[in-house]
């Protein structure tokens, strides 16, 4: 074959190939048309904010120079509510408000107005953003039913709303009871050792004993193992997995690929754990023709179960597959998870709010000798025996929503709505490609909306002007947490077998000589364990190292 006919053969000829570009012409045309298309969209996105209502703007950054300077004035890891409320306040900005995050993250609309949050969240009930999705489903499973939407999350809501309507949190008090009293006896331990320990470790054992008796029927031994529960642990190693990969450059993949592995195998224990009590109560109700028909009373398992054969009756023969086991596996992961963490959280910052009220713990005493006892052994027993009376404890109620309002633990991230606008104080704000933050503190730090916002001060929930639909720790609409009602009686319950005969004391702070920031002085008292540190959920910091002492009258 002649050297012609191969030029031919290959498509190409000497001339050609003495007319190529070099490879650094090639590398140097493709990074300018990546520029070109970055410049491009950098002007786009950045002229979506000419107009809106927003922090000081930067052409080059947005506002993340903005957002880096407002997050140096916290402590290490602090919750975006934190930086939100700093800034509403700070820029004197309206009730709805714009970040532009591009290119590290999405756009934001943050959202301080509650009639605005209401509209939003009750009478449009905007879907969720997908960013909800992205974070939890990972770790929990596709179909739960905090991101699930349309029929799928009715039927989760249908499946699981039961568990929770309130005469059945009623009857899950004598449980709760119990729990407590476990974990009363391991501060009586503490008390006598007079040891500094870290309050959030235990207070999270009781709560996984809590959620775990309330779903399956029995404890899951997390107080009596002494070193808490490996459900626990393995969660704890797949949520920091996850902060891992959440806040990893995207270009970090090594470090986000070892995350991710981690995440997995810590996934597969506590899966396997999870699928071991699951197959058991299945087991129990198909071998000894338990009637899962009555709702009331029902493990929250059951009700789950419940709902699955009615769907595939043939599974009491056939036994779990694997496709309905994931099912039950995704709602009894959300279960577990969202029931002791918010839990948990809430009443580390309001036992530490407690160590320098002694006013508000004084009237908490009075409150519970007078509903109920003023030995612990009586009020145990009028507990289990008339249930009911813990809805008269308004006062502990009203304590209980104080500290949430000073700490709310979660937010909710919504897409906009076939409207793709907000209205509010006579103007229509775009919704379109932005993700929707209603920012709960921001409301709840506002002088305007919450007067003297900066005290404790549980009887503000008495007053008649008290904001109803500003506070929302738990979020309202159709879509709020549907453990609300079990995580009061839950806290409730803990406060009135607990507080009268305990004190605790906040160990190793290190109090701030001046405020971080106007809108709260409690790092003036707490130090920098006044501010929510963000793993997976907002979280205290150093566990709430306390010590705790008899009181004199336990």
């Amino acid at each position: 074959m002649s050297s012609s006919s191969m030029n031919v053969t290959y498509g190409m000829t000497a001339q050609d190939a003495n007319t190529r570009l070099p490879w650094p012409m090639l590398l140097l045309t493709g990074l300018t048309v990546a520029m070109g298309y970055f410049v491009m969209n950098l002007v786009q996105r950045r002229r979506l904010f000419k107009d809106l209502p927003k922090p000081p703007h930067s052409f080059l950054w947005g506002h993340l120079k903005c957002m880096g300077e407002i997050f140096a004035l916290f402590p290490k890891n602090c919750h975006v509510q934190v930086a939100a409320t700093t800034m509403s306040q700070k820029y004197k900005l309206p009730g709805i408000f714009y970040l532009d995050l591009w290119p590290v993250a999405d756009n934001i609309c943050i959202v301080t107005d509650p009639d605005v949050a209401l509209h939003m969240t009750v009478q449009r009930n905007h879907e969720k953003h997908v960013a909800e999705a992205q974070s939890l489903d990972p770790m929990i499973g596709k179909g739960n039913i905090v991101t699930a939407e349309g029929e799928q999350w009715k039927k989760m809501h249908r499946m699981l709303a039961p568990a929770f309507a309130i005469m059945q949190v009623t009857n899950m008090r004598p449980m709760v009871c119990g729990n407590v009293m476990e974990f009363r006896a391991i501060m009586n331990k503490l008390a006598e050792s007079g040891e500094e320990f870290e309050f959030e470790k235990y207070m999270e054992r009781l709560t996984v004993d809590v959620i775990g008796t309330a779903t399956f029927g029995h404890s899951l031994g997390a107080q009596a193992m002494g070193q808490g529960s490996s459900v626990m642990q393995h969660w704890e190693e797949m949520s920091h997995a996850q902060v891992v990969v959440r806040d990893s450059w995207s270009i970090d993949v090594v470090r986000k690929h070892l995350a991710v592995r981690r995440q997995r195998a810590a996934k597969r224990k506590f899966d396997a754990i999870l699928t071991e009590l699951v197959q058991k109560r299945f087991d129990y109700v198909r071998h000894n023709d338990v009637s899962l028909e009555k709702r009331k009373g029902a493990i929250i398992l059951d009700l789950i179960l419940r709902e699955h054969l009615q769907d595939r009756p043939q599974m009491r023969q056939d036994g779990l597959d694997p496709e309905f086991l994931e099912d039950i596996l995704t709602q009894v992961r959300t279960l577990v998870v969202g029931g002791s963490g918010t839990t948990t959280d809430t009443m580390c910052f309001l036992y530490m709010l407690l160590t320098t009220h002694p006013q508000v713990v004084q009237k908490l005493r009075e409150e519970h000798d007078r509903v109920f006892a003023p030995g612990i052994d009586a009020t145990y027993d009028i507990l289990c025996s008339e249930p009911i009376k813990l809805n008269s404890l308004e006062y502990t109620t009203n304590v209980i929503k104080e500290a949430l309002r000073l700490y709310p633990i979660g937010c909710t991230a919504r897409r906009e709505h076939t409207d793709a606008y907000l209205d509010f104080d006579g103007k229509r704000y775009p919704t379109k490609g932005f993700m929707i933050l209603p920012m709960q503190l921001a409301m709840h730090m506002n002088p305007d909306i919450f007067p003297n916002p900066k005290e404790f001060d549980p009887d503000r929930f008495t007053r008649e002007d008290f904001p109803r639909h500003a506070w929302r720790p738990f979020e309202r609409g159709p879509r709020a947490c549907l453990g609300q009602p079990l995580a009061m009686d839950e806290m409730k319950t803990i406060l009135l077998l607990t507080i009268r005969d305990f004190d605790f004391t906040c160990a190793g702070l290190k109090p701030n000589k001046t405020p971080r920031v106007p809108w709260t002085d409690l790092d003036l008292t707490f130090g920098d364990r006044a501010f929510q540190e963000f793993l997976f959920e907002a979280k205290p910091r150093d566990g709430m190292r306390m010590r705790v002492r008899k009181s004199g009258r336990a």
